[in-house]
């Protein structure tokens, strides 16, 4: 078959997170039986760039979830949803969106799921919240299948050249950035972290690297994230997602016009004042970083037991009470090396060696998927080719426009 990947690419390699490449490309390097094509939508791209798509091509579209952060840009995802209904609603192939961070302009992933009649929309939501972000009366028949948010890149275990914990040059390292406050106080947790720790940890004869970040300004990008875990016995984290779901936007809007105001409110003045009746309805899900430090043989110190069944609490990581009673208890495990790299070592078997979380299995999920197709395309070499050369004369116009930008 061939598939078109819709992805969005808006920085240089080197500042953009790996996460996101290593998911968008996944599907091309671990699904050998499909043909991958790669067209990136930056800031959304014109009608005539998708003029030469033919109805003989494609057997299927993804819209990566990278491409989907467009929809946080009012005007230009206007537009966008616009061009993609009028492409891909009555071109005959699959459609599947990816989808993440669902729970901000969740509207807009359905206007689109429904604009271009889509098959399957993948999630990182847990089931139990589906009823709350895709609701049965507005997504029809489109499926909804949950994937995680990142897995494990088997090429990582390869490069890196972990020492022993009792060699590794800090004690405890974190990075976060800040979350809008329209994301309820679940999502300020992981902020909160590292001011949190820095305070608790001063003292106890632990080398820290703790700190906050302003979006990627201070954070690790790139291959030095992954050095940066590696030279730690211990992170600290917790689930991510959003406490609340902000379907229509609204509270990211009020919000982002408050904080114009008062750039110093808190959390608890911002919401008294933009969405004081809202009640956070959402459960937390497991983020990329938990399986980075599974590849490091990082000791992990997260809050509370539940990380989707993926995680043993007291096995695989060290639990911290959600009220942050225990620690005392906490930092005393922490000081103790043997017993976190044991800690690390049971992460490592049960999420990485296991090969259970690696990007290969979700290439394969979705390409058994994408199987079920009534009437694939004919292949043709030529045809290829041709695609491959429209799509690398987009992409390379797109890398144009960000260098001239002076985007990374």
């Amino acid at each position: 078959m061939r598939i078109l990947v819709l992805w969005r690419q808006c920085a240089v390699d080197s500042k953009m997170r790996k996460t996101d490449i290593d998911h968008a490309f996944s599907l091309y390097k671990y699904d050998t039986k499909n043909e991958y094509f790669y067209f990136n939508i930056y800031n959304g791209r014109f009608a005539e760039d998708y003029s030469w798509i033919e109805e003989k091509m494609f057997d299927a579209v993804i819209f990566h979830y990278t491409a989907m952060e467009l929809r946080g840009l009012d005007q230009r995802w206007n537009n966008f949803l616009q061009l993609m209904t009028n492409v891909w609603r009555e071109y005959p192939c699959k459609k599947v969106i990816m989808a993440q961070d669902d729970y901000k302009f969740t509207e807009r992933i359905w206007n689109l799921a429904l604009g271009i009649k889509a098959d399957t929309i993948y999630t990182i939501i847990r089931e139990c919240d589906h009823p709350i972000l895709y609701p049965k009366d507005k997504m029809g028949n489109i499926k909804i299948k949950v994937i995680l948010t990142g897995y494990v890149e088997e090429d990582y275990i390869n490069k890196l050249h972990l020492q022993s914990h009792r060699d590794r040059k800090y004690d405890v390292v974190y990075r976060a950035c800040k979350p809008p406050y329209n994301y309820g106080k679940h999502s300020q947790m992981k902020y909160e972290l590292a001011t949190f720790f820095d305070q608790k940890l001063k003292n106890t004869g632990l080398v820290c690297d703790l700190a906050n970040t302003d979006h990627n300004k201070g954070a690790m990008l790139g291959d030095s994230w992954f050095a940066f875990l590696a030279s730690s016995r211990i992170t600290v984290g917790c689930l991510g997602g959003s406490g609340l779901a902000d379907i229509k936007g609204i509270y990211w809007k009020k919000v982002a016009e408050y904080m114009t105001l008062h750039p110093e409110a808190s959390y608890e003045e911002t919401k008294a004042a933009c969405f004081p009746e809202v009640e956070e309805n959402l459960t937390g899900v497991i983020s990329p970083r938990i399986f980075d430090a599974a590849i490091t043989r990082t000791c992990q110190v997260l809050i509370g037991e539940d990380y989707q069944d993926i995680l043993r609490p007291g096995t695989d990581y060290i639990v911290l009470d959600k009220g942050f009673g225990n620690i005392n208890e906490v930092t005393e495990k922490m000081k103790d090396i043997d017993y976190c790299e044991e800690i690390a070592n049971n992460c490592y078997e049960r999420v990485v060696k296991s090969q259970n979380y690696t990007y290969a299995k979700l290439a394969k999920q979705i390409a058994d998927d994408m199987g079920q197709i009534d009437h694939e395309k004919m292949h043709s070499d030529e045809l290829s080719k041709y695609i491959e050369g429209m799509c690398k004369k987009n992409n390379e116009t797109v890398m144009d426009e960000i260098r001239l930008k002076g985007i990374g």
